[in-house]
């Protein structure tokens, strides 16, 4: 059983070199591109006890591709939240193309709504809520379901 589970940690740590990379003076992995270690080293007590000194890290062009990705990922989700709040709070599909700069300026409410939109990180922060009110269609809704809402 042990034997089963030091070849799993084995493989856990374990880097894969790419034809490019190379060691360093101080015996770890380094990327041939951006030439930051691959690999960083166990403590010395963590070492004597995994039996081996030394684990993968991400070099800063993985790192860099990872956080674009996270960040594409984020907005993805980001967007498909928003086209759900729209679908599920506009009843006519129209109405989810709306954005304040497609507005007319018929409405005077809708300065008052766009400055609190333009200014959420302070109104979140500062606790600062805004009460709409009024009949059917008046567009309450809007700005119950999209508090953060730039028409995205």
């Amino acid at each position: 059983m042990r034997n089963g589970i030091e070849a799993m940690i084995t493989d856990i740590t374990a880097t894969t070199a790419e034809a490019e990379d190379y060691t360093g003076e101080d015996g770890l992995l380094y990327c041939g591109k951006c030439h930051t270690p691959k690999e960083a080293y166990f403590s010395k007590e963590t070492a004597q006890w995994l039996g081996h000194d030394r684990h993968p890290t991400e070099c800063d062009c993985q790192r860099a591709a990872r956080e674009k990705r996270e960040a594409a990922e984020s907005r993805q989700k980001h967007l498909e939240t928003v086209e759900d709040l729209k679908r599920r709070g506009f009843t006519d599909p129209a109405m989810r193309n709306w954005t304040f700069e497609h507005d007319n300026g018929r409405n005077p409410q809708t300065a008052t709504a766009r400055f609190y939109v333009e200014s959420w990180e302070t109104m979140q922060a500062e606790n600062i809520g805004y009460l709409f009110w009024g009949g059917v269609g008046t567009g309450k809704s809007v700005s119950r379901l999209f508090p953060s809402w730039k028409g995205a």
